[in-house]
């Protein structure tokens, strides 16, 4: 089964859709969200869920532009939820300006789940008077990581290409090693630029040395990239921001990949597929209810 989390334009907020065969998704609750921000700025955008060492379903999710702060809460079902905590991955780095599109995975080898997300860094300075919604930062992607989401280590720089980059996503791999996704965030949001786009790289272990580099794998302008497995290929949905809708592409090897149509919820914003058993509780209420 797959689930994919997303937000919209109209409800910064939890938004979930099933599928049965990752070809066809459901919106669950008549299309409205399912979880509403009650900490920091209350904004939940960028949504990923994956499942902790608990067994729990652990939400993260961005607070807004301008926060340091990333949303963080659990559930046993994708309907009930803890309260939400604010982390503070960013809060005590100088010139952190923000905290965008939080995902976790996992390091089998050692145990240890890796969070990542985008960043900008300039010591000295604050975001304030700043346009991050529509103008370019220069991002990187950073990371710590925890045992149990319940204490984690200081944030550090994770991927820097030498060049502004945003909303990495990583897989792992069957054959040993993870592939990940960012999108290159040079450029300006209109639709003749150069990049904005996707890009791929491969690791072996999580901070490199990055062993491949594959892109761009996706038109511009496109964002917030997801990959999940349906049969023997790969299948990544993209986020075409500037024009209301969503691409997808499949490969089988990592490297080359096609378009592919997909039935995804209209409104979808930055989403993010989780593959699991599906919870009892979400089909009850499915948008076909």
């Amino acid at each position: 089964m797959y689930v994919v989390s997303y937000f919209t334009d109209a409800e910064e907020a939890l938004h979930l859709a099933y599928s049965h065969d990752g070809h066809e998704f459901v919106p669950v609750n008549g299309g409205q969200p399912v979880l509403r921000g009650t900490v920091g700025t209350g904004r939940l955008r960028d949504p990923f869920i994956g499942v902790g060492p608990d067994g729990l379903f652990h939400l993260l999710a961005t607070d807004g532009w301008t926060s340091p702060y990333i949303v963080h809460a659990t559930s046993a079902d994708l309907l009930t939820w803890s309260d939400q905590e604010l982390l503070p991955v960013m809060a005590d780095v100088d010139g952190a300006h923000n905290a965008w599109a939080p995902e976790f995975f996992l390091e089998p080898a050692t145990g240890v789940y890796h969070l990542i997300w985008s960043s900008v860094v300039e010591a000295g300075t604050s975001a304030e008077g700043r346009d991050f919604e529509h103008h370019t930062q220069n991002h990187r992607i950073w990371h710590c990581t925890t045992e149990d989401f319940r204490t984690f280590t200081d944030p550090d720089v994770f991927f820097d290409p030498g060049h502004s980059v945003i909303d990495a996503t990583v897989r792992e791999l069957e054959g040993g090693g993870f592939l990940m996704a960012y999108k290159d965030e040079r450029g300006t949001n209109d639709l003749g630029t150069a990049h904005k786009d996707i890009h791929l790289t491969t690791f072996d272990r999580p901070g490199g040395p990055w062993t491949s580099s594959v892109g761009p794998v996706t038109p511009s302008v496109v964002e917030g990239p997801s990959i999940f497995r349906r049969g023997d290929e790969m299948v990544m949905i993209f986020d075409h921001f500037l024009e209301g809708r969503y691409g997808a592409a499949r490969s089988r090897d990592g490297v080359a990949w096609e378009p592919v149509p997909l039935a995804l919820p209209p409104g979808m914003r930055h989403a993010s597929v989780l593959e699991t058993p599906l919870p009892a509780a979400l089909p009850a209420r499915r948008g076909d209810a």
